[in-house]
């Protein structure tokens, strides 16, 4: 018994503590995070597991703030750190100090994207039917990328060279690390919200290739919510043509390179010239078209209106001609009567005696009135239809149409109404409303 160690409390959990941090000064221990517990001091708390066994960790405040990626519980990572042993709050135990962390591998953040890849394909956040139009012409394309690197300048040489009326905005981020993805729903904030860019036609965000691990920012779910709910459409353009990120399936449309996506997003303006020139071109045609069929129409409506004035001139002969026929039809009728009612009165005068000379006179002076106001009243008539018929003749009358600008042409005073007998004379007459002008064809 004398040989065995005798040690105090402290003293024994002093020498584990001694043991334990020599053998074990730095070491990376592989496993999947458990429940992670951050209280108000900043310190992360949580455990590592693998199948049953467990292995407490803490993580400081300001190690927190450094680490390169975000911890979730379920993942597994590789945790650099160092063992260490505590001995209070009625326990005792040890525990990783974590320094570092890192995907355990490309397995491990395969699963992790996939998992979350399934979480919101299940919500509709891929679902192309909700997808936003591009815009054919973008006034204001905003470029969420790295200020420095081909990337950016491939981006705005193209847009330059394609479509250079677009304005460009960069938004400058770090394209890897912890940081980049609150940089970008910042930027977004800025744009859908704040509303400091509101004149933001399209969003692209570019990075170039790289590994799986630095290609997580673009996997992170609050970045894949703030680009479901931007209002202005979106391009991913992250990586290389094979790298795919949960960005490229929220996004309205992804594009293989950052140089794609800045000719996806501008029209060429060698097309849009080429386009301009075949309408310019389209369009001389169809006012060619129309010019010619308007002056067929106006031709043909000057040959309607010869033949209307020649019907004019017709009708003209034929109101004249019946004007005269019914003058002299009521000129005789009224001679007749008058003619007729005096041989009544000299026959009266000589057959009848005196009484019934007065009688008859009487009637006769009677009948005379009321034929006369019935002669008067036809009469009246008549001349008023043959007034009507002369304002028609004259508001249709040669002279009418002449000082509407119309023109006769006559040959000795015979009316020309067609080109075929224009052509047999050597000689005419075009009457205006000022005149004849003599013409002689040479």
């Amino acid at each position: 018994m004398n040989n065995i160690p005798e040690y105090t409390v402290t003293q024994l959990n002093l020498d584990i503590k001694n043991v334990l941090e020599k053998s074990f000064e730095y070491v990376c221990v592989k496993g999947e995070s458990g429940p992670i517990t951050i209280p108000k001091s900043g310190h992360a708390y949580f455990s590592i597991k693998e199948n049953d066994e467990v292995l407490s960790c803490i993580c400081w405040k300001g190690n927190l703030e450094r680490l390169d990626i975000k911890i979730e519980e379920g993942v597994e990572y590789n945790f650099l750190g160092r063992i260490t042993s505590f001995a209070k709050f009625g326990r005792s135990g040890y525990q990783l100090i974590i320094d570092q962390i890192e995907f355990s591998g490309e397995g491990s953040i395969l699963k992790l994207i996939e998992e979350r890849r399934k979480h919101f394909d299940k919500l509709g956040y891929f679902d192309q039917k909700i997808k936003k139009p591009i815009p054919e012409y973008p006034e204001n394309i905003v470029v969420i990328t790295s200020p420095t690197g081909s990337v950016v300048r491939d981006i705005i040489q193209r847009v330059s060279s394609r479509y250079p009326l677009t304005k460009l905005t960069i938004c400058p981020i770090t394209v890897q690390g912890k940081s980049s993805h609150t940089e970008i729903i910042e930027y977004l904030n800025l744009i859908n919200h704040e509303k400091l860019l509101a004149d933001a036609s399209l969003i692209i965000f570019a990075r170039g290739g790289g590994s799986l691990e630095e290609m997580m920012p673009f996997n992170e779910p609050e970045l894949i919510e703030s680009v479901f709910k931007s209002k202005v459409p979106c391009i991913s353009a992250i990586g290389h043509e094979t790298d795919f990120t949960l960005l490229d399936y929220v996004a309205d449309l992804r594009a293989p390179t950052p140089s794609a996506a800045a000719e996806i997003a501008t029209p060429d303006q060698k097309e849009i010239f080429k386009n301009l020139e075949n309408k310019h071109s389209g369009f001389y045609k169809a006012i060619k078209l129309t010019m010619k069929y308007y002056t067929q129409r106006t031709k043909s409506f000057q040959d309607s209106m010869s033949n209307s004035i020649q019907k004019i001139f017709s009708w003209q002969e034929r109101v004249v001609s019946l004007i005269n026929t019914q003058v002299n039809s009521y000129k005789n009728l009224i001679y007749f009567k008058k003619e007729k009612m005096q041989n009544s009165i000299n026959l009266i005068n000589q057959n009848s005696p005196k009484h019934k000379i007065q009688q008859i006179n009487t009637r006769l002076n009677n009948y005379l009135s009321l034929l006369t106001k019935t002669i008067t009243s036809n009469f009246d008539n008549h001349m008023q239809k043959i007034s009507f018929q002369e304002r028609l003749i004259k508001n249709s009358s040669i002279e009418k149409n002449l000082n509407k600008g119309y023109s006769l042409i006559l040959n000795n005073k015979k009316l020309i109404k067609n080109k075929n007998e224009l052509k047999k004379v050597n000689k005419f007459t075009v009457r205006f409303k000022d005149g004849d002008l003599e013409i002689d064809k040479v």
